[in-house]
């Protein structure tokens, strides 16, 4: 019995040492792979989150310069063509002065605009800080320079008086640097940073020279822009609570950095008062910024030239960004984005370490209950593994419930959730949906693109310039904001591939990246029910007393090349080819016709037999010399009683005689439709047409072709 009693203390002492030692292995095995996994997951995620943020600053930053050049090259060749003498033509002064009105209305960091002659005379339109606008003439005759104002608020008279200065110490634009730039390069050039005269913000001027036939020197163009908005953009990005983003010139002057308040615009200046009392405003630069930390990092990034490093300061790591952008124009700028490591790997890194500690301390004080344990530390450690995988695929909407008692996996597990809730809201600047999509049908994302026949819809909002004058610019947002979200949520209930918002445009487009044999028919659709959905909120805007969005589409149907357009650094999923610009032209004729939806005769072809449509008339598009059948799209198929359908039939047979030369019984016809629909715009037009060709026919090789002449 004794020598069985110790046989069994043998047996458990070997089951126990057995247990712990697989306990102990396998609980190494699974947190060293948790970590290792962990920390790899973790720095694809930030490598990837770098890449989001610098192409999300680099593209604002971009479009912030690159607008600016475009609308000044766009007033410089209105200047060449369209006025003579823009500074002493009262006229002409009027008409320039309206355009830069418009174009500061709709770009709100342009602020001033101005063109200066040869003679040392200007004209300028200021943006003053109190929104209003305010006009400036200098005109210098040689001995005297006699400077008026023209302001909305008559208060700012205080601070800004007419004036008159003598010719050689007054401001003469010929002498300012962003004259003299332009007129050396003879080409667009970006002057040096400085301080605008109504803010006192910093700001850059971009200056285009003109010439006359000769090549001789005829004026300058020039557009102030502050750099306060590119510093609220950057205020807007953060990717963790402590990263820091700059903007630096060549010169180390910070251009934008991160104003999360107006009160870190601050941060832009250095202010100094001298002997006498009075306050000199200069531009900050890397050496002057108040924090040290601040001050050192980004020395540091600059010194090293490199675009991703890492540097120590203080005890603590830091990720930095550097990656130049260069502006036609000479413009040569810096992007900086410095982020604490810790903010990063902190948390992930605090959470391993006590899961580990933990479950060692387990496996040494119970062997044997280590097992059970082990299984309630590994499961939710694999269930977090397996969503942070997910991660580096973008695939953040599945949520994980984890029921555990251990508060370092729940602490884990809320980091985890904070992370994915940021990273959700971040992909908001990029479009996820069609990354995902595109993963799923396994397409890389490499420049170029497949010939496919697709079916391109375009939706415009009409009127929208006269809306948006009368319509308080917040709301004007939240408005559209409401009637994107219409849109959108239509064209992507119909399995539709939003390509792009033009303004208040919309484009789309069915049978890629995802294979769709009936993509014409899922496009009017979704054509009928944006329609549909919008006359009810517009009735609902109506009662409100709101203007409503009247909507107009055009569809087509066709072979495009789609694929991802752009370059290295950014693409765009989307699709080139006539058959684009057959449906916009198609959208922008129901002008014409004073239709709703207009749909090409491809379109008309493949969705007849499920659709109610109406042949409006044979068009040639702009652009194009052969003409096309354009149809109107009603509703769904035998939505409509027998009498409508009838007076769309006397609409055709009149159009039929329309072709034919027969005016008189074309307007019989088009007179019967307007009996029974006085409002129908088609039958008015085509009847107004045959009714002048019945006085004035048209030649005799005329095909009844309809040339559209505007978009």
């Amino acid at each position: 019995m004794q020598k069985k009693n110790n046989s069994r203390l043998r047996v458990l002492h070997g089951i126990i040492i057995i247990n712990t030692i697989f306990v102990v292995l396998s609980g190494s095995i699974i947190l060293t792979s948790m970590w290792i996994s962990s920390e790899r997951n973790v720095r694809v995620l930030v490598d990837e989150l770098k890449v989001e943020i610098q192409n999300a600053v680099y593209a604002e930053t971009f479009r912030f310069f690159n607008q600016t050049m475009i609308e000044n090259q766009s007033i410089a060749h209105l200047l060449y063509r369209n006025f003579t003498d823009p500074v002493n033509n009262d006229f002409e002064r009027e008409r320039l002065l309206s355009y830069y009105r418009e174009k500061m209305r709709f770009h709100p960091w342009f602020k001033k605009i101005f063109y200066s002659d040869t003679e040392g005379n200007i004209v300028i339109l200021f943006r003053m800080q109190d929104g209003s606008f305010s006009r400036r003439f200098v005109t210098n005759n040689g001995e005297e320079i006699f400077i008026r104002w023209e302001h909305e608020c008559v208060t700012s008279y205080g601070s800004f008086p007419n004036s008159i200065e003598n010719a050689e110490t007054g401001f003469d634009p010929r002498r300012q640097i962003w004259y003299e730039m332009a007129q050396r390069e003879r080409g667009i050039i970006w002057a040096p940073v400085a301080l605008l005269t109504t803010d006192n913000l910093p700001g850059l001027t971009n200056s285009i020279p003109l010439f006359d036939h000769f090549g001789m020197l005829t004026g300058i163009s020039s557009i102030d822009i502050a750099v306060d908005e590119l510093s609220r953009f950057l205020g807007t990005l953060t990717p963790t609570p402590n990263t820091n983003i700059y903007i630096v010139d060549q010169q180390k002057h910070i251009i934008a950095l991160q104003a999360r308040h107006d009160r870190d615009m601050e941060k832009l200046f250095v202010r100094s008062i001298d002997n006498q009392g009075n306050v000199d405003v200069n531009f900050a630069t890397v050496s002057t910024l108040p924090d040290s930390s601040s001050r050192y990092l980004l020395e540091k990034v600059l010194e090293r030239n490199e675009q991703y490093n890492s540097i120590k300061f203080n005890k603590e790591t830091y990720i930095t960004t550097r990656f130049p952008i260069t502006i036609a124009g000479g413009l040569d700028l810096i992007i900086c984005i410095i982020t604490p490591e810790n903010d990063l790997m902190g948390d992930i890194r605090k959470n391993l370490r006590n899961v580990t500690i933990f479950s060692v301390i387990i496996i040494i004080i119970i062997p044997i209950v280590s097992i059970f344990f082990s299984q309630n530390i590994a499961k939710p450690m694999r269930v977090l593994a397996a969503e942070m995988s997910k991660i580096k695929s973008l695939e953040l909407d599945s949520q994980v419930n984890i029921k555990t008692r251990f508060s370092e996996i729940v602490d884990m597990h809320e980091s985890f959730e904070s992370m994915r809730k940021g990273l959700v809201n971040f992909k908001r600047y990029v479009p996820a949906d069609l990354v995902d999509q595109l993963i799923n049908e396994s397409i890389s994302a490499d420049i170029g693109g497949e010939m496919k026949e697709l079916t391109i819809f375009f939706s415009d909002i009409a009127k929208f310039t006269t809306i948006a004058e009368k319509t308080e610019p917040q709301q004007l947002v939240l408005d559209l904001h409401t009637y994107f979200g219409i849109v959108s949520k239509t064209i992507l209930e119909n399995k539709g591939t939003i390509d792009k918002y033009i303004g208040d445009a919309v484009m789309a487009f069915w049978g890629a990246p995802s294979l769709m044999e009936d993509h014409a028919d899922k496009a009017c659709n979704a054509a009928i029910n944006v329609r549909n959905n919008l006359h009810t909120l517009s009735r609902q805007w109506g009662n409100q007393g709101k203007m409503p969005f009247h909507t107009r589409i055009g569809i087509h149907t066709g072979n495009v090349v789609v694929g991802n357009m752009g370059c290295d650094s950014r693409l765009n999923y989307t699709v080139i080819g006539d058959a684009v610009n057959v449906s916009s032209r198609l959208e922008g004729i129901n002008k014409v016709y004073g239709t709703e939806i207009i749909v090409s005769e491809n379109t008309f072809e493949q969705c007849s037999d499920r659709y109610e449509f109406r042949l409006l008339d044979r068009v040639s598009l702009i652009g194009r010399y052969e003409g096309m059948n354009v149809y109107e799209l009603i509703t769904f198929k035998d939505d409509l009683n027998k009498t409508i359908r009838k007076i769309y039939k006397c609409y055709e047979a009149g159009l039929q005689q329309y072709h034919n030369k027969n005016w008189k019984e074309a307007i019989k016809y088009f007179g019967t439709v307007l009996k029974y629909r006085p409002f129908d715009a088609p039958s008015k037009l085509m009847r107004e047409r045959c009714l002048k060709y019945l006085k004035n026919p048209p030649p005799e090789d005329w095909n009844g072709v309809y040339l559209q002449d505007t978009k």
